[in-house]
């Protein structure tokens, strides 16, 4: 239960926010009743860091910590373009497959991210395959319930501003996509 509970602590800590900025790049499109898509998203994320995170958990793959902080805010600006280019029209422009690709390769590289923070919790040595699976257990349970907020939150301003749905979607995406790019610069020049 430990490392259950450190997963989630781990994606709602709001000092690693870069996290949950990506989930609201990727749910920003989405309404609340389209929560079924977005949650498969968040799955095939949670997907491609789970496979990231055990690579690397495992000394299977070995990787630059500040090229993954680097590639972390550009898949979150990548995702803001996309919402912005689409202007909320996913079904419409983009395969759902498509998107469920891009998020699992974003996962991956997201979970590279969570790679080191895993180590500092686990003991050298020791198994680590069911610690693995309860921490991304806990990460998946974080993630619902932050796109659940943040669908909860659109569907408040949907309300509130009536016919201004894609301006939402484009407001979100492009506060997004400013944040994301402001922690690039913020990375390349540290």
């Amino acid at each position: 239960m430990e490392f259950f509970k450190q997963g989630i602590l781990h994606i709602t800590d709001f000092a690693g926010y870069d996290h949950m900025l990506f989930l609201v790049a990727l749910a920003a499109p989405y309404s609340l009743n389209q929560w079924k898509p977005i949650a498969w998203l968040a799955t095939a994320f949670t997907l491609g860091h789970s496979i990231s995170l055990g690579l690397a958990a495992s000394d299977v793959i070995h990787f630059s910590s500040n090229l993954i902080e680097t590639l972390i805010p550009l898949t979150i600006a990548l995702t803001s373009l996309g919402n912005i280019l689409m202007r909320g029209n996913s079904t419409q422009h983009i395969s759902m497959a498509y998107r469920y690709g891009i998020a699992l390769l974003f996962g991956l590289i997201h979970g590279m991210g969570f790679s080191s923070f895993f180590r500092m919790i686990t003991n050298d040595g020791e198994p680590f395959v069911l610690p693995l699976l309860s921490f991304n257990l806990g990460v998946e349970v974080g993630q619902i319930i932050i796109v659940l907020i943040i669908l909860s939150l659109i569907a408040l301003c949907r309300k509130l501003f009536t016919g201004k749905e894609k301006n939402i979607m484009l407001a979100l995406s492009s506060f997004t996509l400013t944040l994301s790019l402001l922690l690039i610069v913020e990375k390349v020049f540290a």
